[in-house]
């Protein structure tokens, strides 16, 4: 069987690259899973630093949150070209922030919205057809501290998403312990000044990533500093309601680690988290009857301070990101017991921070 042939599933490897010489970019490689082998296929630096990106629902499109300098973060726009596993700039804004380290799109692909980590601010930006990115149409400043000393002196907005429904916009402040809500309008794409609502973690835990269960019903929030999953129902205003949390790391540990990024298989059945500094990905077993995890185990990253981890569309493939090993690996996902086997890896990327798969379409 060869490249060419229909039936074969192959994906494209988008890389996003993140250093303190501000010179990285993205990196695209060809990953055919049944010869086992992956492909580099192209690079571009026209976007420095993007952190963390987004496919629009067609994968024709890219959005990417970019650390341009210390001081001046911008969002990018791309057109992905699949066949040729290209990209071809469309538009770069200015983020209104300084290191926007989060992209998001709203589910009817209007707006575009960023959380600049260092600023402590969110922003807005409307789409023209969608990929084609406006200047901001809105910025909301956070206020307010919590106790570590070091990151949380002040606002730090970790991630930005809208509900499943369209309507509220989440900020996850990793420097005020707080996840605040904003009224969305999809009209006009401003949200509401006055926060909707406030969770508040409990001091020093640091949230920094949210995701919603494929029920869309239950979310789960990764907290970078104390290590923990914390786990809400979604009322139907638009609340969290907070359940429980569970460790990411073994109790035996007593080393520093920093939780970083939280993904879902595609059944909705298990959750998995890494963390940098125990350089594991930890696996979860979602229940059922009320969205608890049950802790399963830690898997060994296979490098050095894991940061994205992402799932194909079949759930067959689990990726994580290792920035200090300069490397992106490839785990076999057994889809019955959630647990992970390292496939292949790609050891040729340097600092890579986020990762993610597409299938390839092929010609028939």
């Amino acid at each position: 069987m060869n490249l060419l042939d229909p039936k074969r599933e192959i994906f494209l490897i988008f890389v996003g690259s993140f250093n303190d010489e501000y010179n990285q970019g993205f990196t695209l490689y060809q990953f055919d899973p049944e010869e086992k082998k992956i492909f580099l296929k192209n690079q571009t630096t026209k976007a420095i630093n993007p952190i963390h990106f987004q496919f629009s629902k067609t994968n024709q499109f890219l959005y990417a949150a970019c650390a341009q300098t210390p001081l001046h973060g911008t969002i990018a726009s791309f057109e992905i070209d699949l066949q040729k596993a290209d990209l071809s700039l469309i538009r770069i804004q200015d983020s209104k922030g300084s290191i926007p380290c989060y992209v998001s799109i709203d589910e009817a692909e209007q707006f575009a919205f960023t959380a600049n980590y260092n600023s402590g601010n969110i922003a807005s930006f409307p789409l023209r057809d969608i990929g084609h990115l406006n200047p901001a149409k809105q910025s909301i400043q956070h206020i307010g501290q919590s106790i570590h000393p070091e990151r949380q002196n002040e606002p730090h907005i970790h991630c930005i998403v809208t509900d499943p429904n369209n309507e509220f916009v989440f900020a996850v402040d990793l420097g005020t312990d707080e996840i605040i809500s904003y009224r969305f309008n999809q009209k006009d794409g401003l949200l509401q000044s006055n926060p909707h609502s406030t969770e508040i973690f409990p001091p020093g835990s640091g949230p920094r990533h949210m995701i919603f269960h494929p029920n869309r019903t239950w979310v789960y929030v990764i907290t970078e500093l104390s290590n923990k999953v914390h786990c809400f129902d979604l009322s139907s205003d638009g609340k969290l309601i907070a359940k429980d949390s569970f460790n990411s790391l073994p109790e035996t540990f007593n080393g520093e680690s920093y939780a970083a990024d939280i993904v879902i298989d595609p059944s909705g059945k298990y959750l998995y988290a890494s963390n940098r500094g125990h350089d594991s990905i930890s696996i979860f077993h979602i229940s059922d009857h009320d969205g608890h995890l049950i802790f399963i185990g830690n898997v060994s990253s296979e490098g050095k301070f894991p940061w994205s981890l992402d799932i194909d569309v079949h759930g067959n493939f689990l990726m994580v990101a290792n920035q200090h090993a300069n490397n992106v690996v490839i785990f076999k996902r057994n889809s019955s017991n959630g647990f992970l086997s390292k496939y292949i890896e790609i050891n040729d990327v340097e600092s890579p921070v986020s990762a993610r798969f597409i299938l390839q379409p092929r010609n028939e």
